[in-house]
């Protein structure tokens, strides 16, 4: 009997490819979410980077520094500005997969979550920017030599400082005198002679020339040319070292204080990038360097100030150079002992030879700050062989215009602006350091309103991506509708290591 086979499709077939189809799809489709999952990821990173790419254009081609201004120009910083940027371009990249795309995928919002200012943690995070960038040009050996510099200049201050002055070794003549005067006990012709020969002294002493020095503004006995100091002023009272500056929402531990060799490194990086004394600047301030070590309103406070702080490092150095000489300290004490011998008492003779010290180390320091601001070098320490003033002809020098011999392996006059830099806190350079970039930055036509702490260093944006069901509309339990997908991303950009 001969029978003819008969396409046909049970039901539990039909059922079984329906159940293996729906699977298959569910498979595809959860291929299809890592795949938007990973769209999502690379739009917002690239999003990111095309904001991070928008950095403030002043600050990179003058201080090679990286930040986003957060108020894109304008005078007030608003969080929206800068996730309606972020928006825009992780939007434009999500299109460019194009309609038609099985991972098309769109972003819904937006939202910065947390960000750093410049300003923030005391401008710590700027002053690492600024270290981070010199040490790709200053090797650690040489940033090593430098600290130790810095503590060498220490260490003289400490070993110069005495407990009497120039002043106090006249007064402690004028008291000797009086007492002497007041004495009801008779004094014998030899001490009248001893206490007039005291006088005579008194009058050619270095104590009195270094008095009368003392009444003359120490700038002018250094700069030859008081005319050629710069008369550039500034308005402080709306900088960033003086005003409430934005603070922003970094929620990280507090930034660790700047470790030694980022210091040194933030030191070289304000020599290289500010101006000063012997190599002005352009700017609103000529001598940029002294305004970060003394933050005033002009020029010529800012080096008047700088100077004289100089002229007390010089003399601290002069003193220790002076005290640890045993032929020079001889010196001071034959002329202290010709001032106030007279008084009969050692502790004032002592008094004076301090004073004398003092005065003699005041004289060099005027001749060391001449050949600085002239350009030349002085050693932190000198050795004899260095040393100018002859104590007979404490006088001559300073009136003649003499200046200090150069020391080979000394100290510039910048290096010596490091030097008291060193002691600044941090948050005083950074915020110092910040104005004068503010200035430079407000002279661009389209950044008259640009603020430092309106620059962001990082930032951490929170994004929604949702998306709909392609190949499965339902899920394999129930047969519930499945909704549309939601995909939330946080991206971090940052300009350096914070």
């Amino acid at each position: 009997m001969k029978t003819e086979a008969e396409g046909s499709l049970t039901i539990f077939s039909a059922l079984s490819l329906l159940l293996i189809l729906s699977f298959l799809l569910a498979l595809l489709e959860g291929a299809r979410v890592s795949g938007l999952k990973m769209m999502d990821t690379l739009a917002a990173e690239t999003g990111m980077d095309c904001v991070a790419a928008e950095y403030q254009p002043v600050l990179w081609n003058k201080y090679h520094l990286l930040y986003l201004d957060g108020a894109y120009g304008s005078e007030q910083f608003e969080e929206h500005k800068v996730s309606s940027r972020v928006m825009e371009y992780v939007a434009g990249n999500l299109s460019k997969s194009g309609e038609n795309s099985m991972f098309r995928t769109k972003l819904c919002e937006a939202a910065l979550m947390e960000y750093m200012l410049a300003t923030d943690n005391e401008g710590t995070g700027m002053l690492r920017q600024a270290a981070a960038y010199m040490k790709q040009h200053l090797p650690e050996d040489i940033a090593k030599k430098m600290y130790q510099q810095y503590q060498d200049g220490q260490q003289a201050q400490e070993n110069g400082k005495t407990d009497y002055s120039v002043e106090d070794a006249d007064q402690a003549i004028v008291n000797a005198k009086k007492e002497k005067e007041e004495d009801n006990i008779a004094q014998d012709k030899a001490n009248e002679d001893q206490v007039q020969d005291a006088e005579k002294e008194k009058a050619e002493s270095p104590i009195q020339v270094v008095l009368q020095l003392k009444q003359n503004a120490v700038l002018g006995m250094t700069i030859p040319d008081m005319s050629s100091v710069s008369s550039n002023a500034v308005e402080l009272k709306d900088t960033v070292s003086k005003r409430q500056c934005e603070t922003g929402t970094y929620h990280a531990k507090k930034t660790e204080k700047l470790n030694v060799f980022d210091r040194v490194m933030v030191l070289e990086y304000i020599e290289k990038y500010f101006s000063s004394y012997t190599e002005p600047g352009k700017g609103d301030l000529a001598y940029e360097m002294e305004y970060i070590l003394c933050g005033k309103e002009t020029d010529r406070q800012n080096l008047e100030s700088s100077v004289e702080r100089l002229m007390l490092m010089r003399e601290a150095a002069n003193v220790a150079h002076i005290i640890a000489d045993r032929e020079k300290l001889n010196q001071t004490l034959i002329i202290a002992t010709s001032l106030a011998g007279f008084s009969g008492n050692l502790v004032i003779v002592k008094i004076v030879q301090i004073g004398v010290v003092a005065a003699w180390a005041y004289v060099e320091s005027i001749l060391d700050l001449r050949t600085l601001l002239s350009g030349g070098k002085i050693a932190l320490m000198k050795s004899s062989s260095e040393w100018n003033v002859d104590i007979k002809k404490i006088g001559e020098l300073v009136t003649d215009g003499g200046k200090a011999k150069e020391c080979k392996d000394g100290l510039n006059y910048q290096g010596y602006v490091k030097q008291l830099l060193f002691a600044v806190k941090e948050k005083k350079i950074a915020y110092r350091m910040m104005d004068i970039m503010e200035f430079a930055i407000q002279k661009e036509e389209n950044s008259k309103n640009a603020r430092m702490d309106h620059m962001i260093g990082n930032m951490t944006c929170e994004m929604r991506f949702e998306a709909e069901p392609l190949f499965a509309k339902s899920n394999l339990h129930g047969g519930q509708k499945l909704g549309r997908y939601t995909f939330v991303k946080h991206q971090k950009m940052s300009y350096s290591n914070e």
